[in-house]
């Protein structure tokens, strides 16, 4: 399996420029392809590439001799953040800054979605914890269901695991909230960490003991894996959810553990009854839900960047006219939804795989991630839009 937390090797790069022309993103053509590499590996300003990358790690998997091209790219994003900053626009978007998208949606949370996080702020001794990660605390809702049970929910909004500022290049910003998370948990004696977020299983299973030398005391479990065991073992019992047909929105980084963690929500919706149909560009090569469309420095969190890179996966999901999309990420679910209000018709349903499971049970999930994202919505316009004409920039770590 490919190293993907080894810096880009140059020694092993022919430059054939596969990366590119075969990047579901950009496709470019194989001259400029080839042209791109070569500017990339000499620090030269590119024409495509560190625009538009989404760093959804395609190119790592697509390049014959495991060079690990994206780790070069957020490499050259990181140059350009020590060099020149970022708009002021993006601050609102950086996780670690004290106010940003999501402190606006908690902030206006319903009263009893608010207790919920409340309860969550519990930091004693506890061996096994779910961990709700930013995205899933902006969406507290899903967590009512007795699919979890068993689970004690522990994390607040302050605790991001910091995969966002690892992925746009702000590496010591990643460092000093990786750090800070892991000894909370250790501290708290967790022995096992449930978690539903690719992102953040990636983050405390490589990134941070790899790249960082953050080593956590806990075994980290991804929430889909946890479940299916509880499944096996007789502890859930499925239905079937009939004549339901839909497409499955990937995580980016479902791709850096493989075809059988990607098998596990297309098993999970076999079990229901429902038929998976594959978008265009699925698997390794599906496209990101539209976050990182704004991760360049260029973009800068720009929402008309967001917006336009999450139309065209929405786009992707619509072609293959299944009847809902599954989601498998809450923060994939915040971003399509945003991209459902942009582009409304012809509206698709989207379902994180928590909600068809609950129905599986014969459960009602509380649906709405559609509130969550006009709320998602004013907050940009409110606290983002006011900031896209500013020439300032801010410097992050």
């Amino acid at each position: 399996m490919i190293d993907h937390f080894k810096p880009f090797n140059r020694q092993a790069c022919d430059l054939c420029g596969l990366c590119f022309h075969l990047c579901p993103v950009m496709q470019l053509d194989e001259d400029e392809a080839m042209n791109e590499i070569a500017r990339l590996i000499a620090g030269h300003e590119t024409r495509h590439v560190l625009q538009k990358c989404t760093a959804c790690f395609a190119c790592d998997l697509i390049c014959p001799n495991e060079c690990n091209p994206t780790a070069l790219i957020i490499e050259r994003w990181h140059e350009q953040i020590v060099q020149q900053g970022l708009p002021l626009r993006a601050g609102y978007f950086v996780p670690t800054m004290k106010a940003n998208f999501r402190t606006y949606v908690v902030d206006r949370l319903p009263v009893q979605d608010k207790a919920l996080l409340k309860q969550w702020e519990d930091a004693s001794p506890c061996e096994e914890v779910f961990y709700p990660g930013c995205n899933w605390i902006t969406q507290p809702h899903l967590s009512r269901t007795s699919l979890l049970d068993g689970l004690s929910i522990r994390g607040t909004l302050d605790l991001c695991c910091g995969e966002t500022l690892y992925r746009t290049g702000l590496y010591e910003e990643a460092r000093r909230q990786g750090r800070k998370v892991v000894d909370y948990y250790n501290d708290m004696g967790v022995n096992l960490m449930v978690i539903p977020c690719a992102a953040g299983l990636n983050m405390f299973t490589n990134v941070l003991p790899k790249v960082y030398g953050i080593e956590p005391k806990f075994e980290v479990q991804h929430l889909l894996s946890w479940l299916m065991g509880k499944i096996d073992y007789g502890r859930i019992r499925l239905g079937k959810i009939d004549s339901m047909k839909v497409t499955i929105q990937e995580s980016c980084y479902s791709k850096l553990f493989g075809k059988d963690f990607m098998d596990l929500p297309r098993r999970l919706l076999d079990m229901m009854g429902i038929n998976v149909v594959e978008e265009s560009l699925c698997r390794d090569k599906a496209l990101c839900c539209g976050i990182g469309g704004g991760f360049s420095p260029s973009a800068g969190y720009h929402p008309i960047n967001i917006t336009l890179s999450g139309i065209k996966s929405l786009q992707m999901a619509r072609a293959t006219k299944a009847d809902a999309l599954a989601v498998y990420c809450a923060g994939c679910l915040q971003m399509l939804s945003l991209a459902q209000i942009a582009y409304p018709v012809p509206f698709l349903p989207i379902y994180h795989i928590l909600e068809l499971l609950q129905m599986a049970i014969g459960e009602v999930p509380q649906r709405k991630h559609m509130a969550r994202a006009w709320t998602t919505l004013l907050g940009v316009a409110r606290n983002q839009l006011p900031a896209l004409l500013s020439g300032k920039r801010i410097y992050l770590g």
